[in-house]
């Protein structure tokens, strides 16, 4: 060293020091420092407190047409965009706790802004002016970041803008033939609805009957690793079978598995990041759009035209009339190459199938887990047999009028779906109550707040927390006096099965439940696992019967134990929010074989 002089740190300044980046990094960190400490200490609670006054004081201004209250936030210029995208449940739960329901309330993604609205009332003004409101901005959002549309067709889904309904909207001069939202949601509310439904459900009952005779189990223990796993990959099959067709499982045998993953990917592939960002998600992706675009391909040496008609509703080769309607009018639009095509049937598969498997594992899961309602769904099960002309089958509209099989089914949505509705007003601002929300910005409806509200605590005898599975919540009695705990429910999820302690319930008494009547009565705006208005799920019956017929289904011919789970508590994977169906957040090991005669046991 050339200077022997000085301090440490002024030798290791020196311009002949090699390594001087260091110094700069000091250098760096004694200005960076203090400045990161003066916006933790200042800025960003002065933000905060900035933006909650503004917030009070716009809640408490009276005039119309005013703008709705900013949710407050810490950080400036970045706003709510960082728990947007890494936990929106969190966030639109905390807002809507400390603001109420009373407004709109304005949530704001730096350059972009989003409106949250809840409380029934709120609700019931939204599907009530569902006219001058759109859900095609959340959809062009799913098809883009979720089902990887090449954006050159994206312009041609946005430019539709005559509704879904058989009428345009008055303000629309869309072509008939490009009017690419009512065509395609058409033949949904076609095929599942009246009769057609009901050979839908009969084909269904028929390959998922096929396939637990299959199954690989006998009146022994077997152990097997997740339940869910074990309920959704069976159901899933099925419903592609009905829909697709045998062929499509034929050239695509590992679809399932494929499919799988897609699922599971939604939590990553929802936030529209770039593939490279994704790379595991975007690739179990590419793997589903290209085994339908195999298929398709398939097809056209078979219709070269993809128009057939083969007058039935279920066809092996060329699927449930629900595709074939699809394909034979996406034909006939010159946006739709093989990967829009691809992209779009994706998306009704994925419609179609995730949420119902999902759901039919919750309502199967409850079942298992509580001793005390084995009886009385053994009994409709009974029941719903002996009532079919087919023997060994199911009657399906038996199982729907149950009321305490429709209390479950209602029970089990209202507690494991989220799904986010997503509006916005397409011609013109929208004044709701007062409130002014801007044209063409998304409006958030959340069920999972709708769904948690703590007026569900209907009868105060009986209550129950809403963060709980009650399967008599939407039951009622003649009398108004329930019978006194009749089915138990678990009150918490410690990762410790139920069944294999005695139920705390015993029988139950004096058979009272059979009674009862399902009752949704005055859950108008609370109630919304389908959303509602004009834009209702339209596959909301199939979903109520795939449910139904799987879970009694399975509970006919399996014996199930649950298993311990060490890890972790069972609850639902909030990741997946404002997707539908919320998952498990785990494995869920269990035991399982056939009944039958077990008097040695």
């Amino acid at each position: 060293m050339s200077h022997s002089s000085g301090s440490l740190g002024e030798r290791l300044c020196m311009d002949d020091f090699p390594f001087q980046w260091i110094c700069d990094v000091n250098i760096s960190i004694s200005i960076w420092l203090p400045l990161t400490i003066l916006l933790a200490c200042w800025v960003f609670p002065s933000t905060y407190l900035i933006t909650s006054l503004q917030a009070r004081f716009a809640c408490q201004y009276t005039t119309n047409r005013r703008k709705p209250p900013t949710a407050p936030y810490w950080i400036p210029f970045i706003a709510h965009l960082v728990p947007f995208l890494n936990d929106l449940h969190t966030l639109l739960a905390t807002t809507i706790d400390e603001f109420g329901t009373s407004a709109p309330i304005r949530i704001s993604l730096g350059f972009e802004e989003v409106y949250l609205i809840a409380g029934v009332q709120n609700l019931k003004l939204v599907w009530k002016n569902s006219q001058w409101l759109t859900a095609k901005a959340g959809h062009i959002v799913g098809l883009y970041t979720i089902l990887d549309t090449p954006k050159k067709s994206l312009p041609f889904y946005q430019a539709d803008n005559s509704g879904i309904g058989k009428e345009p909207l008055p303000h629309s001069s869309v072509p008939p033939e490009h009017r690419v939202w009512h065509l395609t949601h058409q033949p949904i509310v076609n095929c599942l609805s009246g009769s057609n439904l009901t050979l839908f459900i009969n084909k269904f009952q028929d390959c998922l009957s096929k396939r637990i005779d299959q199954y690989p189990c006998t009146t022994d223990w077997s152990e097997l690793p997740d339940l869910f796993s074990f309920v959704y990959h069976e159901v899933i099959h099925v419903q592609l079978e009905v829909l697709c067709g045998t062929f499509f499982l034929e050239q695509n045998p590992e679809f399932v598995q494929d499919f799988a993953r897609f699922n599971h990917s939604m939590t990553y592939l929802k936030m529209g990041l770039p593939s490279w960002m994704t790379p595991r998600s975007a690739a179990f992706r590419r793997v589903c759009l290209d085994s339908i675009k195999k298929w398709h391909e398939a097809l056209k040496l078979h219709d070269p035209n993809r128009l057939v008609d083969t007058g039935e509703i279920n066809n092996s080769r060329f699927g449930n009339d629900i595709m074939r309607s699809r394909r034979r009018i996406m034909a006939k639009m010159d946006v739709m190459d093989v990967d829009t095509a691809a992209s779009a049937d994706l998306g009704m598969l994925w419609a179609l199938n995730a949420n119902p498997a999902t759901a039919a594992f919750w309502l199967l899961m409850e079942i298992v887990r509580e001793p005390s309602l084995h009886p009385a769904v053994q009994h409709e099960i009974e029941t719903a047999s002996s009532r079919n002309d087919v023997a060994g089958s199911l009657s399906v509209s038996c199982l729907n009028d149950s009321a305490l099989l429709q209390s479950m089914y209602a029970e089990t949505l209202r507690l494991r779906v989220s799904v986010l509705i997503i509006q916005s007003a397409e011609f013109s601002d929208f004044n709701f109550n007062g409130w002014l929300l801007p044209k063409d910005k998304l409006i958030l409806i959340s069920s999972r707040i709708a769904h948690m509200d703590k007026s569900w605590m209907r009868n105060l005898s009986f209550e129950k927390p809403v963060d709980e599975f009650w399967a008599e919540r939407f039951l009622t009695w003649k009398d108004k006096a329930p019978p006194k705990a009749a089915f138990h429910s678990p009150t918490k999820h410690d990762g410790l099965p139920s069944q294999q302690a005695e139920s705390r319930t015993g029988n139950i008494e004096s058979d009272r439940w059979k009674e009862a009547q399902f009752s949704m009565t005055g859950l108008g705006g609370m109630w919304i696992p389908y959303g509602g208005g004009p834009g209702i799920c339209p596959g909301r019956n199939l979903a109520k019967s795939i449910m139904l017929l799987t879970s009694a289904m399975f509970f006919r011919a399996y014996e199930f134990q649950l298993l311990p789970r060490h890890d972790q508590r069972l609850e639902c994977d909030i990741g997946y929010y404002g997707l539908g169906v919320l998952p498990p957040n785990g494995k869920i090991p269990f035991r399982v074989r056939r009944r039958g005669d077990h008097s040695k046991d």
